[in-house]
């Protein structure tokens, strides 16, 4: 094997790991600020209706600092960052449908992929502007 080839599987096999490491850390973010929501739910007797966008901006910023540590002194943020909110939304619509036993697909999850888009191209930006 050529050192090239071995040195391109292993920058392959660093970028996976980094887009790993970046949608666990988005995902637990999501999960512990979804459980410190819904004790703040109980307590505080909040109206249904406020649950929604409280969930949006949750996710919005899980993907912004997902997508921050994922770029973080790297290239194409922006890209980066719009391609790792796309699929951070695709996987965290899974595991929440698992969670809820239902698997509803509706104007939600158009406005999940692109408020997320947006949150993940402007953390995409301000991660590939930190120097390592």
């Amino acid at each position: 094997m050529a050192k090239t080839e071995t040195k391109t599987r292993s920058e392959g096999a660093v970028r996976i790991l980094k887009y790993i490491k970046s949608l666990f850390v988005a995902l637990i973010i999501t999960f512990a600020c979804i459980i410190i929501f819904a004790f703040v739910i109980k307590w505080a007797n909040l109206p249904d209706n406020v649950i929604s966008p409280v969930n949006l901006v949750i996710k919005a910023l899980s993907v912004f600092f997902g997508a921050m540590i994922l770029t973080k002194g790297g290239r194409n943020g922006l890209v980066n960052g719009v391609v790792f909110a796309l699929v951070y939304t695709l996987i965290s619509f899974v595991i929440f449908s698992l969670l809820a036993g239902a698997l509803i697909v509706g104007l939600g999850l158009v406005s999940d992929f692109a408020f997320n888009a947006l949150a993940g191209a402007i953390g995409g930006i301000v991660g590939a502007n930190i120097k390592k």
